[in-house]
């Protein structure tokens, strides 16, 4: 059975965490990113086949917007890296991080912002596919993700692929083609 260790808000982890069993996984759930060094120490080297790191419970501070988004990326989105740092050592070869990018309040989050917090994110993936055991994948998910695609998603399985393969259709094989194609993405 696949060992999934989730951070981030209590009802996300919870929620996350139910996806997970219900797909046949264990989930270890923890709300304070703070306890992951001591968790993953616990559990120890190896043991857990893929992390999920959910938006974590943050209060945006501050007066001006360069205030509250300089708080938000000092205090949320580089805590990620630290928690990162602690997951790797439990981490099995061909492991999978699943990140979950969190979203700011309307009045601070604007398109560059958000462009640049996905960019952040991305970068901490490649970071620890450097430094983790062999074949790390890194998938990075919206705020908008369901629990369930993001439990698939960290199972290595395609939520879009999944409904198209439990789909019964009479498309053509250049319809079907084109759809499939139309769904990959190539990053690096």
């Amino acid at each position: 059975m696949p060992r999934f260790l989730v951070s981030g808000k209590a009802e996300l982890a919870a929620d996350l965490a139910a996806a997970l069993r219900a797909e046949g996984a264990e989930a270890v759930e923890v709300d304070d990113v703070a306890a992951l060094p001591q968790v993953c120490a616990d559990a120890g080297p190896r043991a857990f086949d893929g992390y999920v790191q959910l938006p974590a419970k943050f209060t945006v501070e501050g007066d001006s917007a360069v205030e509250r988004v300089r708080h938000y990326i000092s205090g949320g989105i580089l805590a990620r890296f630290t928690a990162v740092a602690a997951v790797l050592p439990s981490l099995v070869p061909n492991a999978r991080i699943t990140f979950v990018t969190g979203a700011l309040p309307p009045e601070v989050s604007t398109e560059d912002e958000a462009t640049a917090r996905r960019a952040l994110v991305r970068v901490l993936g490649h970071a620890a596919r450097a430094d983790a055991p062999d074949g790390l994948r890194v998938d990075v998910l919206s705020p908008t993700s369901s629990a369930k695609e993001i439990a698939l998603t960290a199972l290595g399985r395609n939520p879009r692929w999944e409904a198209l393969a439990a789909a019964d259709t009479d498309e053509s094989y250049t319809d079907w083609r084109a759809e499939v194609l139309g769904l990959i993405s190539a990053e690096s």
